[in-house]
């Protein structure tokens, strides 16, 4: 009996059915597996933008090489600066020059009493620099008294209070500071007699100043006792308020400068100090001048 199934004829000898199969063939991919032809495509369009990424990265290198020389470059500048200005501190440091370090906001002066002064002058020196600290507030303090006299009177002589203060508190402290204190910080540092009795001088006159403030006459820019009474007959009690704060103020600050006084007066008496030495000191510091001066 004959098998229906079999099929003595190839279908793949049809020449129709090998050119459907080869026309329908899938692309081959990379490894022999096939890719779908949008899978492909999209291939071909990475590797082209990476191509492109990385000509453009090598274009780019030149320039970020240049930048990361010029940034090493100016580093270095800022090293060898920063090393030339610690040299010259070192030089003026060992010809007992040093740079300015205060005030901090805008340094003028070189001004450190743990460095400079010895160790047995250093307390009364670091009172002393307390007291010009303590003139300088009653200054503010006094100013704004003279703000609270002008604004509760300010048809009589208010104006001319609150002005004169605000001008004696920024004269009085610089004045203050290179009149009789550098002066006795110099004189404990360096033990010169000169500028103890520069001190002794024109401390005087400070607390002489701060008597004439105590009184408080109008119009002077001081809110002194006279002041204090005036408002306080018109019953401008705020005013008057601070009119006491100002007058306590001045009358320590006068008490605490004689007793100061007392005692550098006796240090320096102790001291072996004299007039004598301290006319020659300036003599000498003229000569000193001049010569440097023609130099």
């Amino acid at each position: 009996m004959n098998n229906p199934f079999a099929d003595e004829s190839n279908p793949f000898s049809d020449d129709a059915v090998n050119q459907a199969l080869s026309s329908s063939a899938s692309p081959m991919g990379v490894g022999g597996y096939a890719l779908p032809s949008d899978q492909s495509k999209h291939t071909t369009i990475n590797m082209a933008a990476s191509n492109n990424a990385s000509s453009s990265a090598g274009a780019s290198n030149p320039d970020w090489r240049a930048k990361e020389e010029e940034l090493r470059r100016r580093e270095e500048e800022l090293r060898a600066r920063e090393e030339n200005v610690q040299t010259q501190e070192a030089a003026l440091r060992a010809h007992g020059l040093h740079p300015p370090n205060w005030p901090p906001f805008y340094p003028l002066v070189f001004h450190d009493i743990e460095s400079e002064v010895p160790a047995a002058s250093r307390p009364i020196t670091t009172k002393i620099y307390k007291y010009w600290l303590f003139t300088v507030a009653v200054l503010f303090a006094n100013m704004i008294a003279c703000l609270a006299i002008l604004i509760s009177h300010s048809t009589t002589t208010g104006g001319s209070d609150f002005g004169n203060a605000l001008i004696s508190m920024v004269t009085i402290t610089a004045i203050s500071f290179f009149s009789w204190y550098r002066p006795v910080y110099t004189a404990f540092s360096k033990d010169a007699s000169l500028f103890f009795y520069i001190f002794l001088l024109f401390e005087g006159l400070h607390i002489l100043y701060a008597s004439y403030m105590t009184i408080g006459l109008p119009g002077t820019g001081a809110a002194g006792i006279i002041n204090l009474l005036s408002v306080l007959s018109d019953g401008k009690y705020l005013s008057a308020a601070f009119c006491v704060i100002a007058t306590a103020g001045w009358i320590a600050n006068a008490l605490f400068g004689f007793w100061i006084w007392v005692e550098v007066n006796t240090h320096v008496k102790r001291g072996g100090h004299s007039l004598d030495s301290a006319r020659a000191q300036a003599v000498q510091m003229g000569v000193l001048g001049s010569a440097a001066a023609v130099v």
